[in-house]
Formats: structure tokens, C-alpha cells, sequence
């Protein structure tokens, strides 16, 4: 179940409106029936500075097997350099990792440390591959910049999150209605982006439960408009385990208003 969490904040990283005001989003997530975890997230986008502010607990059936806690934060400054600082704990054990990017597209300088190793082995990363690379968040930002501009969801990208590398491909999926499952849930016009994935380097190669090719997997993200800002409002993984989401909820005071 740690390494099933680790996925998902992979895949929600993997995954700026223009003056994104950086007030917070509730985000819940669900497996099937089950609760997995819950994360709050930031979004600031500035004339200067864009930043990413997210910290992620275990929810429900999740803290049988693993009481996991997250937090990362981006932040990309006027002039080319981008900082990534992250930290997560389980059980009996913890990790912290930095990852400096600068302007030149040189390979970024990564610092990683665990206070216990690794009980699973991870595919090598390529000693040339993490140059030119993006962080995580970056094709947030553009989605949701390009909205704006074209009215649609397409790109490539080259990602390294100082674990693992990966690139991903964006492809556009039209308008979609969302239909709110519970009353807290984010509802109406969204844009729907597909996301495909193609692994580098730094995932699990043991066989388990969890581990199956990126064929057998679907990636889709929803963007709708909250406070007049392009944000993600709904993430979906369909897997051979079934589909995982998760689902911007919104305040008691937001849900009141809309069923007026």
C-alpha cells in the first residue's frame, strides 16, 4: 500500500492559470470504495515567481498498512532557477529530497536522503537523461495558461522529480460535464486532458500487486475554472486494480451556495 501511495504522488505530480491566487484546494482521494488519502494543494503564479505547495496524508483503509505523509513545494523563479523540496514519512521511516534546477538546461543537482533504504529495487536513471527535464508542475502551469490562449490540452515534456524520470505526452479530450458523486464534489464544464506516460528510469522492477506495464494504465485529468482560474478539478487512474481519483471538494459554505 506505501509503494500503491508513492504511485499516486507520482501521478498527481506527473501529471499557472494567469495570476493563479495560491488559495488553497482540498483534494480527496478514493480507490473504488475506499478512502486513500487526502491533499491540499497551492497554485501561485506571478509576474516573478511561480510556487506549488502540497502536503499529503493517509486516509481510511490506507493507514492499515502505512501511516504516509507527504509535503512538497516548487518554486520557480524570474530568473530560470527552480527549486523542488520534498518530504515524506511512513511507518517508522522518512526521506527528504532538494532538486536545483538552473536556466542553462544543465542536469539538475539533486540531494536525496532515507533514514532507511529501500526495500525494493528501482530501474537505473541514464546519466544524460535528466538534462533539459522539467519539474513535475510545469505542465500544470501550461495547461492551464494554454486554456486560456487556445481552448485546448496538448504537449510533451520531459520529467525528473529527482526520483524518477519519465516523459509525458498530453492529448486533448474536449469539454466534458462533471456530475458530482457527493455534494461536496466539483461539478459542471471542465476540459479533459489524457495523460500518457513512457518510464525512464527510477521506478520498481520487482514483480507485485502493484507493478504492471504502462499499456494497462490511463491517466486523465480535468481541468474546470474555480475562482475564475484554470485548476486541476478531478484526476483519474484506471488500472487493472480499478480506478483511483481524486476529486477537488469544495468548502460547506461553496456547496451551500451552489444548491441554492
Amino acid at each position: 500500500m506505501r509503494r500503491l501511495m508513492a504511485w499516486w504522488v507520482a501521478g498527481l505530480m506527473s501529471c499557472s492559470a494567469h495570476a493563479l491566487d495560491g488559495q488553497p484546494l482540498r483534494y480527496v482521494v478514493d480507490w473504488g470504495p475506499l478512502e486513500l488519502a487526502e491533499f491540499n494543494m497551492q497554485l501561485l503564479a506571478s509576474d516573478q515567481v511561480e510556487s506549488v505547495n502540497i502536503s499529503v496524508e493517509s486516509r481510511g483503509v490506507s493507514t492499515l498498512f502505512s501511516d504516509f505523509r507527504s509535503s512538497l513545494e516548487i518554486m520557480r523563479t524570474g530568473d530560470g532557477m527552480t527549486l523542488l523540496n520534498g518530504g515524506s514519512s511512513w511507518s517508522d521511516a522518512m526521506s527528504q529530497l532538494t532538486v536545483t534546477w538552473m536556466d542553462d538546461g544543465s542536469a539538475p543537482v539533486v540531494d536525496y536522503v532515507r533514514s532507511k533504504p529501500r526495500d525494493y529495487e528501482i530501474s537505473p536513471v541514464p546519466e544524460d537523461s535528466t538534462a533539459n527535464t522539467v519539474d513535475p508542475f510545469v505542465p500544470v502551469f501550461d495547461i492551464a495558461r494554454t486554456l486560456d490562449a487556445t481552448g485546448r490540452c496538448e504537449g510533451r515534456y520531459a520529467i525528473f522529480d529527482g526520483i524518477r524520470r519519465y516523459d509525458i505526452t498530453l492529448t486533448d479530450g474536449g469539454d466534458q460535464t462533471l456530475v458530482a458523486k457527493d455534494a461536496r464534489d466539483y461539478a459542471g464544464p471542465a476540459h479533459v486532458c489524457e495523460i500518457g506516460l513512457t518510464r525512464i528510469g527510477g521506478f520498481s522492477t520487482g514483480r507485485s500487486l502493484f507493478q504492471f506495464g504502462e499499456s494497462s494504465i490511463s491517466r486523465t485529468l480535468y481541468f474546470g475554472q474555480v475562482r475564475g482560474h484554470w485548476v486541476p478539478v478531478r484526476f483519474e487512474i484506471d488500472s487493472p486494480l480499478g480506478m483511483a481519483t481524486a476529486r477537488l471538494v469544495q468548502e460547506e459554505s461553496a456547496v451551500a451556495s451552489r444548491d441554492r
